[in-house]
């Protein structure tokens, strides 16, 4: 089980890891934005586009990583006083309104993204670059949060059960 967990974790970081690499094309086309708008008077028809997209796919391919890490909301002033085992517990119980979301999330974008695909479909913005891909980043992010939150529901599991960590 623990070689299970851990290779869920290692595929998590792994994504959120490679995909934060975008934030790199994000700046720059912002950079080259700016330039071209506010010094040469020539706006691009692309760069808003790529900050659009690439923060999206940074958004939903990042999420596990940021469940692995812990680093999603909570309700702080309440959950830090509790004990690791009651956060557990806590934590436990509200995993089947996580993954409730999450089967009922990933079906929707599973058919948009195949619909998506099938069309080949396109921004049909002025420079009209392919969404599909964008869609089918989404199921994929979709599937790696629900892995990584089954993770910490099994971790969180046998931490309100047996008191101590997996």
């Amino acid at each position: 089980m623990k070689k299970l967990l851990s290779t869920i974790d290692t595929v998590s970081i792994f994504a959120g890891k490679a995909v934060s690499w975008l934030s790199v094309v994000i700046i720059a086309a912002v950079i080259y934005e700016i330039v071209m708008r506010y010094v040469f008077n020539l706006p691009t028809l692309w760069a808003s586009e790529i900050m659009v997209f690439g923060c999206g796919l940074i958004y939903v391919l990042g999420a596990a990583w940021a469940l692995q890490e812990h680093r999603h909301v909570k309700i702080d002033l309440i959950y830090s006083r509790l004990s690791k085992r009651q956060r557990a517990v806590i934590d436990s119980i509200t995993f089947s309104f996580f993954s409730l979301y999450l089967g009922v999330l990933l079906w929707a974008a599973a058919k948009y993204a195949n619909r998506s695909i099938g069309l080949l479909e396109t921004s049909g913005s002025a420079w009209d670059p392919p969404v599909y891909p964008i869609k089918a980043a989404l199921v994929v992010g979709i599937v790696l949060l629900l892995m990584q939150g089954t993770a910490k529901f099994i971790r969180d599991l046998h931490m309100a059960v047996k008191g101590k960590e997996l």
